[in-house]
C-alpha cells in the first residue's frame, strides 16, 4: 500500500508542478506581451497580467489597442484552462487522500482480525464462496488483483487486500498467520500453489482449500500442504450427470452443502476438549431428544477416519467431529451448547 501511496503522491507533485510551471510561463508571457504591445510600465503588465489571468477583472491601467485586446482575450482562456486543471488536480488530491485514509483504516481492522478465512481470488467461484461465508457469518478478508474488482469490493465496504496473493506480503497483510483457513480460488493452478506453500510457511496448521483447473495438479497441491482440493469443470460435471441419473443423491448432496431450499442441513461441529463423562457416546449426548438432530457420522480426531451412520454406544473422544442434520436453529443450539460445556 506504501508503494502505490508513494507512487500516486509522485503523480500529484508532477502534475502540480507542471501547472505552476505552465502558470509561470502565462504570467511571463502576458508582462511582457503588455509591456511591448502597450508600452506599460512592468509593474502595471504584471498587475494587468494577474487579473486577467484569475479572471478577476478588477479594472485595466490603460485602454488597450486592438493587439493587446486579443492578448487578453488569449490570456483569459488560458486562465481559465489553467484554473480547471488547478482544480482537478486538487480534487485529485482530496480524493487519493480519502481513499487512503479508508484503506488505513480498513487494514487496522484487518490486523485486528484472528480465526478468520483468507478468500483469494473474487471471480466467480470468490462470489459464490463469499456467499457462502456470510451466510455462516464467518468473518473474512478477500484477496483481489484486479483494480476495478477491488475498487467494487471497496464500494461495498468489505474487507479486501488490493494485490497479489502468491506474495508474501500480501497474505501477511490480510493476517495468513492468525487465520482459521485459507480458500485459493484464483484461476491460475500455479498461483493456488504458490499460496498453499506460502500459507504453510507461516501457519503450519492453518486448513486450506485450494482451486485446480487440470486434474493433474490436484496431486500436486496435497503434495505441498493443501487440505483439499476441487476442480470446478470436473465437479460441475459430476454434479450434471448426477442431477439426471440420481437426483435424489444430489438432493442429499445439497443438504450436506446446505444449498437449496430445504428446510434441513448438514453440519460438522466439533466435541468440546473438556466434555462431560456423560457426553462420552452418542446415547449419553441425546442428539435427538436434546436438539433434535440426527448423527449422520463421525470423524475421530485419533485418525481422521469418517464412520457413518454410528450406533448409539458409539465412542466419543474430545475433539471428535460430529456430522449431525437438522434445522438451522438446531444446530446452532447445539453448537452452542458443546461452546457452553468446553
Amino acid at each position: 500500500m506504501s508503494a502505490e501511496r508513494n507512487y500516486e503522491t509522485l503523480l500529484l507533485r508532477s502534475d502540480a508542478l507542471r501547472v505552476l510551471l505552465l502558470g509561470s510561463a502565462l504570467v511571463l508571457f502576458g508582462t511582457f506581451g503588455f509591456r511591448v504591445l502597450e508600452d506599460a510600465p512592468w509593474l502595471d503588465s504584471f498587475y494587468m497580467t494577474v487579473i486577467t489571468i484569475t479572471t478577476v477583472g478588477v479594472g485595466v491601467v490603460t485602454s488597450p489597442s486592438p493587439m493587446g485586446k486579443i492578448l487578453i482575450v488569449t490570456l483569459v482562456l488560458a486562465g481559465v484552462t489553467l484554473g480547471y486543471m488547478t482544480a482537478a488536480i486538487l480534487g485529485r488530491a482530496v480524493l487519493t487522500n480519502f481513499v487512503f485514509r479508508t484503506r488505513k483504516r480498513m487494514h487496522k481492522v484487518i490486523d485486528g482480525l484472528s480465526d478468520h478465512v483468507i478468500l483469494c481470488g473474487y471471480g466467480r467461484l470468490g462470489q459464490i464462496v463469499r456467499e457462502e461465508l456470510e451466510a455462516l457469518g464467518k468473518k473474512f478478508v478477500i484477496i483481489e488483483i484486479e483494480k476495478d474488482t477491488a475498487r467494487l469490493l471497496a464500494e461495498e465496504q468489505l474487507l479486501h487486500i488490493h494485490g497479489d496473493a502468491t506474495e508474501d506480503e500480501i497474505l501477511l497483510q490480510a493476517g495468513v498467520e492468525r487465520c482459521s483457513g485459507v480458500i485459493a480460488a484464483i484461476g491460475s493452478d500455479a498461483g493456488n500453489v504458490f499460496i498453499t506453500l506460502t500459507t504453510k510457511e507461516y501457519n503450519a496448521t492453518c486448513p486450506i482449500v485450494a482451486r485446480a483447473e487440470d486434474p493433474n495438479t490436484e496431486h500436486k497441491l496435497l503434495l505441498v500442504g493443501a487440505t483439499s482440493v476441487v476442480t470446478p469443470y470436473s465437479l460441475g460435471g459430476r454434479r450434471l450427470a448426477q442431477a439426471f441419473l440420481r437426483p435424489g443423491a444430489v438432493d442429499l448432496a445439497d443438504l450436506a452443502l446446505g444449498g437449496g431450499n430445504h428446510e434441513v442441513l448438514i453440519e460438522e461441529v466439533a466435541l468440546p476438549l473438556h466434555m462431560p463423562d456423560v457426553m462420552a457416546t452418542l446415547k449419553g449426548l441425546d442428539l435427538g431428544q436434546r436438539f433434535g438432530l440426527i448423527a449422520v457420522a463421525v470423524r475421530h480426531s485419533s485418525d481422521g477416519s469418517l464412520h457413518f451412520n454410528p450406533r448409539a454406544d458409539e465412542e466419543l473422544r474430545p475433539n471428535d467431529h460430529l456430522m449431525v442434520m437438522g434445522k438451522r436453529e438446531h444446530i446452532d443450539t447445539c453448537l452452542q451448547f458443546l461452546s457452553d460445556c468446553g
